[in-house]
């Protein structure tokens, strides 16, 4: 996994590449520990292939630590695959998805 994070209009981008699964939710998590819980954050899976129960256990709780700390957490562009595994986990209830990068930062 692909971990990359810039500011952008007064948020933080964090873009994500590769399968977020079992193996590189550990790598997640380790990155997103370092981030501060108080700033507006957007994750970018345009170029997530696949999330696993481990991956958004990541998501997960990185939201609680945005929530915790009165931040915010936006994802954006997520591709069918990674839709249809918010959907069976009804994951679209606890995150504000956005369909591009732009929306999600603009709001």
């Amino acid at each position: 996994m692909n971990i990359v994070e810039t500011a952008r209009n007064g948020a933080t981008v964090i873009s994500l590449e590769g399968i977020l699964n079992a193996a590189a939710a550990p790598q997640l998590k380790a990155h997103l520990e370092n981030s501060d819980p108080a700033s507006p954050t957007v994750i970018d899976l345009t170029n997530v292939e696949f999330i696993d129960s481990s991956g958004l256990g990541a998501l997960v709780g990185f939201l609680r630590k945005k929530k915790t700390g009165s931040g915010s957490l936006k994802l954006a562009n997520l591709n069918n695959r990674v839709k249809r595994v918010f959907e069976i986990t009804q994951a679209y209830s606890l995150f504000d998805v956005y369909d591009d990068l732009e929306a999600a930062i603009g709001k």
